[in-house]
């Protein structure tokens, strides 16, 4: 593997994956119909329900195991050294995550009923797209790669940045070669199975080869309770990982079950570019997080707020200059194919302007959690439960434009505001765009 720092290597990879994004928008305009692109993204979303399993446990495991991870080291074949009671705990850490998600397999597989219920009883059912089979396959490729998250967010704790995420690279590229395949072959509603499977099979060939002692030894640990160690931190997470959930897919699935496939595939696919753009941009802060936590932990509080403040606005500024060019963009060539399979640019801007502010949220929860506090994920919560429950009621009407109309009042309403009393309440006041203080 090439030897480059962590931070490139992530960023690499989210930058491809972004590219690759990109391209399969362009495939899934050209080969497959409006009313196939709704489902396609519909599926994406329904799908999607398995972070509900998760319970935000992949991303907490990476924090746990960098904890244990402490004074241990992997050698040939991933076994673990020394031995001793923290050697244990961490390999009994393992154990626990490997058992937790091959339950959560199982589970996963109850999304074909669900799937079966939820397209059957839409009001856009009555086009005549075969959706039945290819919606079984991704939900058994979304079971098969339950496994993959504990190891990958193991490893990636463990410290092995850069390996881990050109293993993620290795399966969105593997991933994006074969829905790309499928989508120009006239089969794209199969597509969405392709990123899933190819994790599964990616990440199960480099464990197996590059930790197999890890697998052997696994069973032999003791010494971890979830309970105690893991639990009552999951629990707030959880919220966060619903909501961010609730956000990205909820109200594609409102507007298709309610209104129409074309028009979930518009939102569908505008939402998709505004995330990968606005994931891209933050993480300019995302880099360092692990460097703003350990000026915390050594009681530099001042440098890692300053170094927040300064990533904040790179990223922030990144985002808006970004989304404009979009919204440009769409209105030079609005009279092409391409352009109109997205949302016109009034709506899109006003999209863009949501997910401006969900971001934001995002990147500041970031700065609190260094701190060991969850400020953001109530307030967040609450706006985007608030807004779902509306949408409900206003997207058979007022469509696509109400629902985005009623999720950016709410978020202006809600989330802004506890950004400012969340960063007040930390640090006693704001600090003027450009000014650095020492606490």
């Amino acid at each position: 593997m090439p030897h480059l720092a962590p931070a490139h290597v992530v960023l690499f990879q989210k930058v491809w994956q972004a590219l690759s994004g990109f391209v399969t928008v362009l495939l899934v305009t050209q080969f497959l119909s409006a009313g196939e692109q709704g489902y396609y993204y519909a599926m994406g979303s329904l799908l999607s329900c398995y972070v509900l399993l998760d319970l935000g446990l992949s991303g907490l495991l990476v924090q746990l195991s960098a904890r244990m991870f402490s004074g241990l080291e992997l050698g040939h074949e991933g076994r673990l050294g020394p031995v001793g009671d923290r050697r244990s705990a961490f390999l009994a850490m393992l154990a626990w995550s490997r058992r937790w998600y091959t339950r959560t397999s199982f589970l996963a597989l109850l999304l074909i009923p669900l799937g079966f219920f939820y397209f059957s009883f839409a009001r856009t059912n009555h086009e005549e797209i075969n959706w039945q089979w290819p919606w079984i396959c991704v939900a058994i490729a979304v079971a098969l790669s339950m496994h993959a998250y504990s190891a990958l967010s193991i490893i990636e704790g463990a410290g092995r940045v850069a390996e881990v995420y050109w293993v993620r690279f290795a399966h969105y590229s593997l991933g994006a070669v074969l829905a790309w395949t499928l989508i120009a072959g006239g089969n794209g509603l199969y597509a969405p199975a392709m990123p899933a499977l190819a994790i599964a099979v990616t990440t199960t060939v480099w464990f197996r080869l590059r930790y197999r002692g890890l697998l052997e030894e696994a069973e032999t640990g003791h010494g971890f309770l979830w309970r105690q160690e893991l639990w009552p931190l999951q629990q707030r997470v959880a919220l966060s990982w619903f909501a961010g959930y609730a956000f990205l897919n909820a109200p594609i699935l409102i507007v298709f079950y309610f209104r129409d496939a074309a028009s979930a595939g518009q939102l569908g696919l505008t939402a998709v570019i505004a995330n990968v753009l606005g994931s891209l941009c933050a993480s300019w802060l995302t880099a360092v997080v692990p460097r703003m936590t350990n000026l915390v932990s050594f009681g530099q509080d001042g440098d890692s707020k300053a170094l927040f403040r300064r990533e904040f606005k790179k990223a922030l500024f990144l985002m808006i200059l970004s989304y404009g060019a979009v919204v440009l963009l769409i209105m030079w060539v609005g009279h092409l194919s391409v352009a109109q399979r997205l949302l016109p640019p009034l709506e899109t801007t006003l999209l863009f302007a949501v997910f401006t502010i969900f971001h934001s949220v995002g990147m500041l929860s970031l700065h609190f959690r260094a701190r060991g506090r969850e400020v953001l994920a109530y307030p967040l919560a609450v706006a985007i439960l608030l807004s779902l429950i509306m949408s409900c009621v206003i997207a058979p009407n007022l469509g696509v434009m109400g629902v985005i109309v009623v999720f950016f009042g709410l978020f202006v309403l809600i989330c802004i505001p506890a950004m400012i009393i969340g960063w007040k309440s930390m640090h006693g006041g704001l600090v003027p765009v450009g000014r650095e203080t020492k606490n």
